[in-house]
């Protein structure tokens, strides 16, 4: 018979590293989103995350390139877009290369929300420099680095 507990405990550590890589960042977005909220952008919401406004600082891409550097499938990119639109926080405008396309760019409303993003996110890691110091941020980050790669290699790997 199978030991169920030894499975448990090893599922239950694996899990546990994921959240302890999660937690922090979906804390921060709510805190974030609770700020936007605050001033005045009560209509953005958490799930948007920050990867699309970061993706598209340089002028704008197509739907299919969006979804891919933001590691989601075109119908979902979509859906987050319109709703991104309906807000006016992006604009589809015609590709100047192709008629057919749609480059997806970020609108004033969308570049105001963005720098109170930066801000708020600033507030944070000044937070954390205050709390933790600079030499033991500097570590963190370093590390956070070291686990991205070391994550990135054995995806790769597979």
């Amino acid at each position: 018979m199978a030991d169920l507990t030894a499975n448990r405990e090893h599922t239950e550590g694996r899990l546990h590293f994921i959240q302890q890589l999660r937690n922090p960042y979906a804390t921060l977005l709510l805190r974030l989103h609770r700020g936007l909220s605050d001033a005045g952008y009560a209509d953005s919401f958490p799930s948007w995350g920050t990867n699309i406004f970061y993706c598209l600082r340089d002028g704008g891409l197509r739907l299919v390139e969006l979804a891919e550097r933001t590691h989601t499938t075109k119908q979902a990119m979509g859906y987050t877009v319109s709703r991104l639109e309906e807000a006016g926080y992006v604009e589809r405008v015609a590709d100047p290369k192709d008629g057919r396309a749609k480059i997806i760019r970020i609108t004033q409303r969308g570049w105001e929300m963005r720098r109170l993003a930066e801000e708020i996110i600033g507030e944070v890691e000044e937070e954390c420099v205050r709390r933790l110091g600079e030499e033991r941020m500097r570590q963190f980050e370093e590390l956070i680095k070291e686990v991205s790669t070391v994550v990135a290699e054995a995806t790769e790997r597979e």
